[in-house]
């Protein structure tokens, strides 16, 4: 009777290890956040560092005039740049051997561990990056303002010494649809970059960006040559794009790179079940 409840009690316990739990969940998020905080601290200052340091070159040559839509180009090359390298940090505690010995020790399981990458690395970035954006920014705004030879003018023709320069309201309307087709764009990016980082060991970015590459090249170089065989003076994509409206061609890249995107992120999530496997 005796070793029939203790085998039960095991079986029921090993079962429990298997599914979600939010208060493991939970502890697992504070212990992550308070081992990784030195790590996070010095991604962020350097994100902040370089907006800071970016803004202030871009608006040298500028003598009196520096509208919304002059801060656009910036934000979106940073948030890509910024974007591709924070997620690539991901899974850092499977650099070697015997980091990674210590985090299998951890009692969690693979999805929570999964998630908690996730939501850190991607989720927490793109929610963060345009508050620290418009802040920093707002802040460079007024260094140069302070220092310069002349006022800077960001909006009206108000000089900029409050926090006023990027209004991301403006930036969605002015984008229209194709505001929800980039954040699509940028988050399948994150997700590469995410998913090298759960694949490879050490250099993760690097291997990641390379073989990625490697397989846009191939795929581009096959239609090249299919195109060129066959002497498609207009292939069927360009026929195809020229009748679609805004609208269906935002939803064709939204649906693409929502599907990519799973499939990484599936991808991604054996990998790690594969790499605590063995």
């Amino acid at each position: 009777m005796l070793p029939s409840m203790v085998f039960n009690s095991t079986k029921k316990v090993m079962k429990t290890n298997q599914i979600f739990n939010f208060n493991r969940f939970g502890r697992y998020f504070k212990s992550m956040v308070t081992l990784t905080y030195k790590q996070t601290l010095l991604l962020w200052g350097t994100i902040i560092s370089s907006i800071f340091l970016i803004c202030l070159i871009a608006m040298a040559p500028s003598e009196n005039q520096w509208n919304d839509q002059d801060w656009i180009p910036i934000f979106v090359s940073i948030y890509f740049i910024a974007g591709i390298l924070y997620s690539g940090s991901s899974f850092s505690q499977f650099r070697s051997k015997e980091k990674t010995v210590m985090a299998l020790m951890v009692p969690v399981t693979t999805f929570e561990r999964f998630l908690y990458e996730f939501l850190e690395k991607i989720v927490l970035f793109v929610f963060v990056y345009p508050i620290v954006f418009y802040s920093v920014s707002s802040f460079a705004v007024s260094v140069r303002n302070i220092f310069g030879s002349s006022a800077m003018v960001t909006h009206n023709g108000i000089p900029a010494l409050q926090f006023r320069n990027v209004s991301f309201s403006e930036l969605f309307v002015q984008s229209g649809g194709f505001f929800w087709a980039f954040f699509f764009l940028s988050i399948f990016l994150f997700i590469i970059s995410f998913a090298g980082a759960a694949t490879f060991r050490k250099y993760p970015l690097i291997k990641t960006i390379v073989f990625s590459g490697s397989v846009l090249a191939v795929i581009a170089g096959y239609f090249a040559l299919i195109i060129g065989k066959l002497h498609l003076e207009h292939p069927w994509i360009e026929s195809i794009g020229d009748h679609w409206s805004e609208r269906q061609a935002v939803a064709f890249i939204v649906v693409i790179t929502t599907i990519a995107s799973l499939v990484t992120m599936a991808f991604a999530y054996f990998k790690l079940k594969e790499k605590e496997a063995k």
